[in-house]
């Protein structure tokens, strides 16, 4: 199943991230530690991506860790994200995750690297959040 609320020229592959995530980053972790959807300054500052002209979208795939999805048959997992305009990811929730384990926030853990196309909307980039399912069949995670 494609990324929810996003639109998806590129093809979305499963990469396992180089570089780490940027020190400013705010991941949280699952449903168990769930948290309100961060200070309220994000709500101003981000746009829900169903606003936009174009939503955030990934340049070249998810950044996941595939040793960690390898050994599932299959799993999904629903995360919400906050994208800049500069295209990173400021934060990332997980929201769900099938079937329920801690493996889902251990495959996520590289997702804050993940280059972002940022959202757009009047031709000008925006920071943007947006609700996105990773779904894997075991051969790959889309």
């Amino acid at each position: 199943m494609p990324p929810a609320h996003a639109d998806t020229d590129a093809p979305v592959r499963t990469q396992v991230a180089e570089a780490s995530p940027s020190q400013d980053t705010d991941f949280v972790p699952s449903e168990p530690m769930h948290q309100p959807a961060g200070p309220q300054w994000l709500a101003g500052r981000y746009t829900p991506a169903d606003k936009l002209d174009q939503s955030p979208r990934p340049e070249l795939g998810w950044f996941l860790d595939e040793d960690v999805l390898a050994p599932l048959p299959h799993g999904s997992m629903l995360v919400q994200l906050w994208v800049s305009a500069e295209g990173r990811i400021d934060r990332a929730e997980l929201l769900r995750a099938e079937p329920p384990g801690d493996w889902a926030l251990r495959a996520l853990a590289p997702l804050p690297g993940t280059p972002m196309r940022p959202g757009v909307r009047d031709g000008h980039p925006v920071a943007a959040t947006l609700v996105v399912e990773l779904v894997s069949d075991n051969e790959r995670f889309r």
